[in-house]
């Protein structure tokens, strides 16, 4: 029997809390955050709870190592922003605890600085050596998208001879009723990407390109969704899968993640572009210093209140284009399902319980064996073929669209 930590217990956080206690493995899960009001309602709703609610400050590396020694964590998922990534990857190097999160920072290339800024080839680079030698899994990403999505390439990959190109889809036709304007997932994370410049691999280079202009598509997705205006967005996926050697040495040449946003949404994103709104970069305001995306996100309804206000269906996959014996062959494996009918499983909307199951199910298969790979890595590094297996009996659907093209 293992602990397990789950740090940040917000929407996403609630979900992988509740995973993780439907596993038999987990022995006891420490719920960890700031403010614990979201974990205290968890546990008490929790029949024969497994929970331990402990009050944490991400950014206290000493302080959290010092929790997870001594509740003895064996893995932790870390739901809060990518801000604590390296403070919580310092933790669990510290106290032997394996480590997963949901997201790094936007993407910077090699040689461009942002102050303050890593992404996930910096966490990669600062910290792989370090868990290689104490024997830890540390898996970047690995929520839905990315992460999930991840997998699904290299799922498809590993069937291909060849390959030229990978794009990861992602869209949504949900409504929220009851408000003028709703974030399905953190708003200061998806105000954040739609503003940053979206970088993505074309003919083998990383380039970039400006928000909400590039790699402009429509893309017919599966009934109901069907036809949507889709655009490159700044997603660590984007780029990790076009330069991950592997897939570069079967001749991988073009990746990129797409989003399909509405009319309405690229004119918000862009009106908080205009007036720098959408930075975290602290700014004084009457003698009190505040992230601009804070103050943009303030008014918004909490992502883990929305379930029940949800109506629509989410679509989220991987295509893989390449050749098999001669044959062009295209995989699009892709994970669907209902807003409404998720809420009524799991008391969670769509978008959060997508990305949470991932990483839940990632711990378990870590504590329990079956994830052999150590070191700091992106998802596309891990075997495909266990995750693949549970992902549907855990609660994300999945469905794999194959076509072959043949010369008669």
């Amino acid at each position: 029997m293992a602990n397990a930590m789950v740090i940040g217990i917000g929407g996403v956080g609630s979900v992988i809390g509740q995973k993780l206690h439907e596993y038999d493995c987990f022995d006891r899960i420490i719920l960890a955050d700031l403010d614990p009001v979201f974990a205290q309602q968890l546990a008490a709703r929790t029949p024969k709870s497994r929970f331990v609610v402990v009050q944490a400050n991400a950014m206290e590396t000493e302080r959290l190592a010092a929790l997870m020694k001594e509740h003895k964590v064996e893995v932790t998922c870390n739901a809060c922003v990518c801000q604590t990534n390296h403070s919580v990857m310092e933790a669990c190097l510290r106290a032997g605890s394996h480590y997963l999160d949901m997201a790094a920072d936007i993407y910077s290339p090699p040689g461009v600085k942002r102050p303050g800024k890593n992404s996930f080839e910096a966490e990669i680079e600062k910290f792989n050596d370090a868990y290689l030698q104490r024997g830890l899994a540390g898996i970047l990403c690995m929520g839905m998208d990315p992460g999930a999505v991840n997998v699904f390439a290299r799922w498809a990959m590993d069937r291909l001879d060849t390959a030229s190109s990978i794009r990861v889809l992602d869209a949504d036709n949900a409504e929220v009723r009851g408000y003028r304007f709703a974030v399905l997932f953190s708003p200061e994370t998806f105000f954040e990407e739609l503003g940053a410049a979206p970088y993505f691999v074309k003919d083998g280079r990383v380039i970039s390109g400006r928000p909400l202009e590039t790699e402009v598509e429509w893309v017919r997705f599966p009934d109901p969704i069907g036809l949507q205006k889709t655009y490159a967005v700044a997603h660590e996926e984007g780029v990790s899968l076009g330069i991950y050697p592997p897939f570069v040495e079967k001749g991988v040449r073009y990746s990129v993640f797409k989003y399909s946003v509405p009319d309405k949404v690229v004119n918000i994103s862009k009106s908080l572009q205009l007036l720098n709104l959408d930075t975290w970069k602290k700014v004084k305001v009457d003698g009190v210093e505040v992230a601009p995306v804070r103050v943009a996100s303030a008014h918004l309804p909490k992502p883990a209140q929305l379930g029940p206000t949800v109506d629509g269906y989410s679509c989220v996959g991987t295509e893989v284009r390449g050749t098999k014996d001669r044959r062009r062959v295209e995989y699009f494996v892709y994970s669907m399902d209902n807003h409404r009918d998720t809420y009524e499983r799991y008391g969670y909307s769509l978008t959060l319980v997508q990305t949470g199951i991932p990483p839940a199910l990632t711990a378990k298969l870590l504590v329990m064996g079956k994830i052999p790979e150590r070191g700091v890595m992106m998802p596309e590094a891990l075997d495909p073929e266990e995750l693949m297996a549970n992902f549907t009996r855990e609660g994300l659907p999945i469905f794999v669209e194959k076509r072959e093209v043949e010369r008669l």
